[in-house]
């Protein structure tokens, strides 16, 4: 088969793990004998809309990239995660590829274009949910108040979160709703100079009620969906997509090296490997550890992998500032996923501290497959990975206390960690993954 994986962003510049599992997916059908294209939007920094193509080759999958400035694109057009100028550059892509069948991994920024584009060339396209963006419009059921929202979607709900929560913003508009529409885009400028945002609240309304033009017609165009865990399955039912169009599959991973083995050490070694970003709770996890006693904390490592994006450059310096007198804890920076399995070796727990309702951590399928039991918050699809006290830990989720409980607990129950460690185990192969995915293709393709 001819195949096109599409993805919302790519590596090198962009390396989390729906990337990854993208890249690692396209290996994988590619030594099957089958001919594989990647895709790929690439958000950088311009001074207007201008939409390029660039072609590359990344380990040996050929890569095609939409180059444009995403946040230039108007707020309705973020809003339903596409707009018709994108949407044309997706299907010219397409149309050159001349897929038999399109599989997003991510339909994120402005790669929701891609259902509409994949249905006017007549090509099937199969969706892994591993995103938010057809049942929320911020993509994280995250409210601005950092509360989780698990309702169903509705253009009254969502107005509301999108629109002004401050005072300043409520104050900013009302001069807005009092300005003539040709005088307003001096106003829009000094909002976002003012609040440091984009300033999206100004036209909530107008935006929800564009995403919400768009939604139907997205769950008739899919032909098939695959959700990570149950908790996504579970949301995109409960927004209108039909059952019967989804298949609840954990991502493939790739199992360690055959001589794959954990290097002793005398402390417990607690990691995190991610994105430091509010929402994944990097900063609950240190207020946890460094709430341990003295004593506790002379027997215990924390190393932090990943790095911050340019969005979140105060998080990651408040976070340093956290371990500043904890010599425990170490920032070991970004880690290529080929060297995951060296991480694991030098690891004794996986903690996963998320605040929002994760889908499907690739992080703790990673863990499980090399041996790791997982801390982790009880958000989203976490409880799909995790059973407590048997393959791992799982704590209240943003509730400090019960993390530092289960920190204390390994430290202090010698016979735990091994226990855990005995019931982690790899949960799906990636070769797996690719043999169910390929008959999922054929039912929407014509090829033996």
């Amino acid at each position: 088969m001819n195949l096109t994986l599409l993805t919302h962003r790519f590596l090198p510049r962009y390396f989390g793990g729906v990337e990854t599992y993208t890249l690692r997916l396209a290996q994988a059908l590619q030594k099957r004998g089958h001919q594989v294209h990647i895709l790929t939007g690439e958000p950088v920094s311009r001074s207007d809309r201008r939409i390029t193509r660039a072609d590359d080759v990344v380990e040996g999958i050929p890569v095609t990239r939409l180059v444009y400035d995403f946040l230039r694109f108007p707020v309705t057009s973020r809003a339903a995660y596409a707009d018709p100028a994108f949407t044309a550059a997706i299907q010219a892509a397409l149309a050159g590829l001349r897929p038999d069948l399109v599989h997003a991994t991510s339909l994120s920024l402005l790669m929701g274009g891609a259902i509409e584009a994949a249905h006017n060339l007549g090509l099937p396209l199969v969706y892994t949910a591993t995103d938010y963006v057809l049942t929320c419009r911020r993509g994280t059921y995250v409210r601005p108040d950092n509360t989780i929202c698990a309702i169903k979607e509705s253009p009254e709900a969502c107005t509301v979160c999108m629109g002004p929560h401050t005072r300043l913003e409520r104050t900013i508009t009302s001069v807005w709703q009092l300005t003539p529409p040709p005088l307003r885009q001096p106003v829009l400028h000094l909002a976002q100079t003012i609040t440091g945002k984009h300033a999206d609240f100004l036209q909530a309304a107008a935006s929800i009620a564009h995403r919400f033009a768009y939604l139907p017609a997205w769950r008739d165009k899919i032909s098939h969906i695959i959700a990570p865990c149950t908790y996504m399955r579970d949301m995109l039912v409960l927004n209108g997509f039909p059952a019967q169009k989804i298949t609840v599959a954990p991502y493939g991973i790739l199992p360690p090296p055959p001589d794959f083995k954990k290097e002793p050490a005398p402390v417990v070694r607690f990691g995190y490997l991610g994105r430091m970003t509010y929402i994944k709770g990097v900063h609950l996890l240190l207020e946890a550890f460094a709430g341990l006693p003295e004593s506790l904390r002379q027997n215990a490592r924390l190393t932090l992998y990943g790095e911050a994006d340019h969005r979140s450059e105060g998080y990651w310096q408040a976070l340093q500032g956290q371990a500043r007198d904890l010599p425990q804890v170490k920032f070991a920076g970004r880690i290529d996923n080929a060297a995951i399995s060296q991480v694991y070796r030098q690891l004794d727990c996986l903690v996963v501290p998320s605040l929002w309702p994760e889908n499907s951590p690739i992080t703790i399928l990673e863990a499980q497959a090399h041996g790791i039991p997982v801390i982790a918050s009880d958000a989203g699809g976490i409880r799909d990975l995790i059973e407590h006290e048997r393959n791992g830990l799982i704590f209240a989720c943003s509730n400090t206390g019960d993390l530092q409980a289960r920190l204390a607990r390994c430290l202090t129950s010698p016979d735990l960690l091994p226990r855990l460690a005995a019931q982690s185990h790899l949960i799906r192969s990636l070769d797996e993954d690719c043999t169910a995915l390929i008959a999922l293709y054929k039912k929407f393709t014509n090829s033996p």
